[in-house]
């Protein structure tokens, strides 16, 4: 099969849908499918793989938009996709990339499978952060009938990681052409033993992400601030993104700035390491679609203290392998226990369905079924 994926994100740093990306590639090539990746950078990537083609653009003024392009080539774009002869396109975005993916299909015939990465709805602030506290809903409404109908209907079928997405179909102005397929993870190696990041005695909350005002890190950082006998524990925070140094600052403000480290941005593989060298997985974010970093705790064995969200309530069992609670006070009670006593729960139950090569081999299965259809179609 000849697969091409669509992706506006890939050279912006890790996020769930690089990951997914790069997931998928690596998966068909390892079975002998030709795969490429489709996006649009400036810089040049340190990885010079031909399968990975830029389609320039140009950047969008708004400075947290800087990473998307848009462009006035798309016919010339959409003669570069025509020459990779391409069975589907998976688009994993819904800005630049998804356009150019549309035409094609438009102009070529080509089958198209669309991926829902991300519950833009939390993500308006990037867009305009005065008139998404003014009027959210408003916004909303316009965003959402600009962005989606165009995925619902140029789909031949669209994917969501989880069903609290499903659930939100309407919202999101989908039909009942879609189907949920968990994105995967490499389950061994976050199962295998890693480095240890330990320095002291003390016990670690650990947090991995992106630092952004969607995580609701200041409710984990004002969860710990609350536990009375903090002083053998600390909060460690693994990664970088646009909240950095207002958290930083927030946790001067709240007299823990010695028992907080962050680390800033690491290489994914070393976050394998801090994951086997904490206690507890702390997380109050409210907005993820599904939340790779939960899985890869679990993983790792490290309970999961996190305020309850639906994405959490299929792999979350309370006091077996980490906690659900509702409200910043309970987190606080429960981050509390443990430096009391120093047990976590342990019980941790295999990951079934949400390893790579389950969801290669589901996102194939679609595949084959989606170009089987187009072609009766077509009859």
């Amino acid at each position: 099969m000849r697969i091409g994926l669509f992706t506006d994100q890939f050279s912006a740093g890790i996020s769930g849908q690089t990951t997914s990306v790069m997931m998928l590639y690596n998966s068909f090539k390892q079975h002998g499918h030709d795969c490429f990746i489709f996006t649009s950078h400036s810089k040049k990537l340190s990885d010079d793989n031909p399968d990975i083609i830029n389609l320039p653009g140009i950047p969008y003024p708004m400075k947290n938009m800087r990473d998307y392009r848009f462009s006035p080539f798309v016919k010339r774009h959409v003669k570069v996709i025509e020459s990779y002869k391409l069975d589907i396109m998976h688009v994993h975005t819904e800005y630049y990339l998804a356009e150019i993916a549309l035409a094609a299909k438009k102009e070529l015939g080509i089958p198209l499978v669309y991926t829902l990465h991300t519950m833009w709805e939390y993500y308006l602030d990037y867009l305009s952060k005065p008139i998404n506290k003014m009027a959210h809903e408003q916004l909303w409404r316009v965003v959402r009938r600009v962005i989606f109908p165009k995925m619902a209907h140029g789909a031949d079928m669209i994917v969501v990681p989880s069903k609290k997405v499903y659930n939100c179909r309407q919202r999101y102005l989908m039909g009942d052409n879609m189907v949920v397929i968990p994105t995967g993870i490499d389950l061994d190696r976050f199962s295998s033993p890693a480095e240890n990041k330990r320095t002291d005695d003390r016990l670690v909350f650990l947090y991995v992400g992106r630092l952004s005002p969607e995580k609701n890190i200041e409710v984990s950082l004002r969860a710990f601030a609350g536990i009375k006998n903090r002083e053998n524990a600390k909060f460690v925070i693994v990664g970088g993104g646009p909240s950095a140094q207002d958290l930083k600052q927030l946790a001067e403000e709240l007299g823990i700035a010695e028992q907080t480290e962050f680390t800033g941005e690491v290489p994914r593989d070393e976050t394998i390491s801090y994951y086997h060298s904490a206690d507890a997985f702390v997380s109050a974010s409210l907005t993820e679609s599904q939340g790779l970093t939960f899985l890869e705790a679990l993983a790792s064995h490290l309970p999961i203290y996190a305020i309850r969200d639906e994405v959490l309530e299929e792999l979350i069992e309370d006091g077996k392998n980490g906690y659900l609670c509702d409200s910043e006070e309970e987190l606080t009670l429960r981050m509390e226990q443990l430096c009391e006593s120093g047990e976590a729960p342990s019980q941790f139950k295999p990951l079934e369905g949400y390893s790579v090569q389950d969801y290669a081999r589901n996102i194939l299965a679609l595949y084959e079924k989606v170009i089987s259809d187009s072609k009766s179609a077509a009859e």
